[in-house]
């Protein structure tokens, strides 16, 4: 039971939703770096070793707090991705 509190005190510290910081999705701490693209990661390579060798700034923790952010609320996440994958369909398709 320990372990699991422990567990979601450092999701709560190292997962932020900043206004104004990538449109106020939730990030990973101060990297920048939104849950999204971990989540992402995770579809495209398939396993959590993947990730975090894709990610080597990022410690084990940090791409296993992103993670369990995405399990807890994945609307929130899914929101974010939708709205990405729409602002890259419309550049593109103002480019052509």
């Amino acid at each position: 039971m320990a372990t699991a509190r422990r567990e979601d005190r450092d999701e709560e510290t190292m997962i932020r939703e900043t206004p104004g910081v990538c449109g106020g999705y939730p990030c990973i701490g101060n990297t920048r770096i939104p849950v999204r693209v971990v989540v992402e990661a995770l579809r495209a390579y398939g396993s959590t070793d993947a990730v975090a060798a894709y990610f080597p700034q990022l410690s084990r923790a940090q791409v296993d707090a992103a993670l369990a952010y995405y399990a807890d609320h994945p609307a929130r996440v899914d929101e974010d991705i939708e709205s990405n994958t729409r602002a890259f369909a419309e550049l593109i398709s103002r480019t052509r």
